[in-house]
Parts: C-alpha cells; sequence; structure tokens
C-alpha cells in the first residue's frame, strides 16, 4: 500500500526539481526527503529518478507513476475537502512574475474568484527564482512561474516566446547602435538577447535594466528605447519587431502554476488542476 505522505513528497520533489527545494516546501529535512523517496523506490522495486549533472529528471517509471499519484492526491484532497467545513478563511497567497502580471495573472484571478467566490487573494510579484524561494518558505500558496529546462515544474499554463518590441516600425537605424531595455539578468529573454546580438557582432548600449516590465513599457513609449517582452503581455501600441530584421531570436519558455506542498485549504489539488485546465483555455482564446 502506496503511503498518501510519500506520494505527496515525491509530488514536491517533481514540482520543485530538487530534493532541497522539496524539503524546504514540507517543512522537513533534505536527508528525510531523500529518504522517503528511497523508501518509495524500494516499496515498488523501480528507480524513479535519474541525475543527469545537477538537474533531477524522473525515469519512465516515475513519469508513469506521477501520473497516479496527482490523481491520488486529488482524490484525497477532494475527501479532506468534503468532510471537513472549513473553507480556508486565510487570503490565498499567490505569486506572479513581473512580466506576467498583465498577460497571465487576470486570467489566473478571473478563474480563481468563479471556482472559489470570495476567495481573497493577496499577490506578490517579483522574478521567478524570488517567487520559487517564497512557495519553498512557505509565504505563497500558489505562484506562477517559468518552468526550469529539463524538469516536470508546476502545472503547464501555456508556452510563450520572446519578442522584440519598438516604439515604431522604423526605430532601428543602419549603422546605429540599439538602445536597450531590458529585463534582470536572470531572465531568459535578457540573456538570449545580450548572447544573441554580441554574436552577431552588433553594436548595443543596455540603458537600463529592471525587473518592472512597466517601466520597460515606458521607456518604449517614450522612445528611449526597444526591449524583449513575452509575447501575451505586449501592449497593443507597442510594435513587434519582426524576424526579417534578423534580430537574434528569443526564448521560448513554459508558465507554468506550483502550488505549494501544502496547498492552502480552499484549493486543494482537486481544485487546482480544473483551474489550471481553465485558465490555460482562457490564455489560448
Amino acid at each position: 500500500m502506496l503511503d498518501n505522505e510519500l506520494l505527496r513528497s515525491f509530488i514536491a520533489v517533481v514540482d520543485s526539481g530538487s530534493f532541497t527545494r522539496a524539503a524546504a516546501q514540507l517543512f522537513r529535512t533534505q536527508s528525510a526527503v531523500s529518504m522517503q523517496m528511497k523508501r518509495l523506490e524500494e516499496q515498488l522495486d523501480k528507480k524513479l529518478f535519474l541525475k543527469d549533472g545537477r538537474e533531477l529528471q524522473l525515469s519512465d517509471d516515475g513519469l508513469k507513476l506521477l501520473s497516479y499519484a496527482r490523481r491520488i492526491m486529488k482524490l484525497h484532497d477532494e475527501a479532506l475537502g468534503v468532510m471537513s467545513s472549513e473553507t480556508g478563511s486565510r487570503p490565498l497567497m499567490l505569486g506572479c512574475p513581473d512580466d506576467y502580471v498583465t498577460g497571465v495573472l487576470p486570467q489566473l484571478l478571473s478563474e480563481i474568484q468563479l471556482q472559489i467566490p470570495g476567495l481573497q487573494v493577496q499577490v506578490r510579484t517579483g522574478t521567478s527564482a524570488q517567487l520559487r524561494a517564497l512557495i519553498d518558505k512557505g509565504e505563497l500558496d500558489l505562484t506562477v512561474l517559468t518552468r526550469r529546462p529539463e524538469t516536470e515544474e508546476g502545472y503547464l499554463l501555456l508556452q510563450d516566446k520572446g519578442v522584440w518590441v519598438a516604439p515604431t516600425a522604423d526605430f532601428i537605424k543602419p549603422d546605429q547602435s540599439l538602445r536597450l531595455a531590458l529585463v534582470d539578468a536572470d531572465c531568459k529573454f535578457h540573456s538570449t538577447a545580450v548572447d544573441g546580438l554580441s554574436k552577431q557582432g552588433r553594436h548595443f548600449d543596455v540603458i537600463c535594466i529592471s525587473g518592472s516590465c512597466a517601466l520597460l513599457i515606458e521607456l518604449v513609449r517614450r522612445g528611449e528605447a526597444m526591449t524583449t517582452l513575452a509575447s501575451c503581455c505586449v501592449p497593443a501600441d507597442l510594435y513587434r519587431l519582426p524576424a526579417e530584421l534578423g534580430l537574434p531570436e528569443l526564448a521560448t519558455v513554459a508558465v507554468v502554476l506550483q502550488s505549494a506542498a501544502r496547498p492552502h485549504k480552499a484549493l486543494g489539488t482537486d481544485r487546482i488542476i480544473p483551474l489550471v485546465e481553465q485558465t490555460a483555455r482562457r490564455l489560448s482564446v
């Protein structure tokens, strides 16, 4: 018989991408979580994880178990919700990267209110790295993230691509250095933009680096610079620079929703999956 606590820890390891982060979310030591995963592998007589350098990946058997584990925990949390009169009176603490505040967050908030009317939501913004740290410390119940490569982190909301954005179609002048305003250096759009331009030998000046997409957008509107933005978040009044200009291709990212290992009482596993599905549908329209 599979232990629900082992399955919950297994899901936490998969969603967080490491034993260390899962341990922080579960308020256990890393060695305790490692022992739990060893016990689970022994119970099943299967290898669940593969180690590829510093990255933790699921084996084929691990992928099979993940599907069942999520379904088991969904039914478990649903049963607890039905049998409990508590709906979770405290606010839901929700995180979202700044670049997805306009393109993703309103749709997600609408769906939360539709599924759980009257639930108060408090939003915190930051980079995906900052939000991971907050959910690991138990300061967030739910957060939007850009998924790290080669992981099964979170529940997929959409695949998005970075685009180059300028005030007008003729902003780029031949033989003139490009004026850039970019997101923080830990964002994939920053690194692919800078690395790509450098490899092309194009001259550019980074006049501003900020975690605030609102600031970057305003600088573009004022004609001060061009920038990179997530495709789903580009305002209608800004110009998307076409591929024909030869600018470096930007990263494609998976935008996911990750729940804390111990979910908010009003939003257990039984509600997270429908929430993700309906929000993903809203975003695809």
